[in-house]
């Protein structure tokens, strides 16, 4: 738990890159909390976990993400109706406030992480090259990140622990 701690305050001022799984969830969360549990894509998640992500981005400057997370992040909130317009107004939101670096698809296809994460976590791991957080729990990605020697925070790790900021 102090790594994680000390990785956070480490890269407070660089930026936090967090993946799809866990956008999504802080997404769901800020249209309805209480759909979090019942969404089937965030459905394995609690409210808790929407809170101590919620407490754990407010800890960062800048959210930092790629054209791939977004895209994948746009069509996996496929809610419905008042909702679906909430979750796309926070959406639009989430964009404004991030900063987005774009590495063509065909760069990222040759990374050797492809062939494992698929195109869009193999874009997230060749942004390793900057000094940015990693926030997943995606165990696939974490491990590449790890093996790059990537500052990367492993969101299981910290819901087992009950981490609190």
């Amino acid at each position: 738990m102090d790594d994680a701690f000390q990785l956070i305050r480490k890269h407070r001022g660089n930026g936090l890159l967090v993946d799809t799984n866990l956008l999504l969830l802080y997404l769901v969360g800020k249209t309805n909390p209480s759909r979090i549990s019942n969404f089937k894509r965030t459905s394995r998640y609690k409210v808790e976990d929407f809170n101590l992500l919620g407490q754990i981005m407010a800890q960062f400057k800048t959210l930092i993400t790629t054209p791939h997370v977004l895209t994948e992040l746009s069509n996996l909130g496929d809610l419905q109706g008042e909702e679906r317009l909430a979750f796309r107004s926070w959406f639009v939101h989430t964009v404004e406030q991030a900063t987005e670096f774009c590495d063509e698809s065909r760069v990222v296809v040759k990374d050797p992480s492809f062939d494992r994460l698929g195109l869009t976590d193999a874009a997230i791991s060749a942004l390793s090259r900057h000094s940015y957080l990693f926030l997943t729990d995606d165990l696939d990605l974490y491990l590449t990140l790890l093996k790059r020697g990537v500052d990367v925070v492993n969101f299981s790790y910290l819901q087992h622990l009950r981490f609190t900021l």
